[in-house]
């Protein structure tokens, strides 16, 4: 796949995550269109997991990712209370947790 339509597939499945994320946690951002590591150009994945990324003084930001923890999207950073509630409700929605290490650019 050449980088433009692998960025463009990306891009599509990474503002789904932002959406799926919103609705739970208020503003999310999006991350990665591409997948870490891989030395083509590849999209990240379709599925969405999620986890939680810890933050500094007790918080945390819930973010969505693919299989292989290419981070898609990402809320702000909140208490860790309002992120294991924000973890929860994505399951009710049927997402699973990503237990894994997360894949966040750099």
């Amino acid at each position: 796949m050449d980088y433009f339509a692998a960025v463009q597939q990306g891009r599509t499945r990474v503002q789904k995550a932002v959406e799926v994320l919103q609705e739970v946690a208020g503003p999310s951002y999006p991350l990665l269109f591409l997948k870490i590591g891989n030395p083509e150009w590849t999209p990240v994945g379709e599925e969405l997991l999620c986890a939680i990324v810890p933050g500094k003084n007790s918080t945390g930001s819930v973010v969505l990712c693919d299989s292989e923890g290419n981070s898609k999207a990402m809320s702000t950073w909140v208490k860790m209370s309002d992120a294991e509630s924000f973890l929860l409700s994505l399951d009710s929605k049927g997402i699973p947790k990503y237990e894994g290490e997360v894949k966040l650019p750099t």
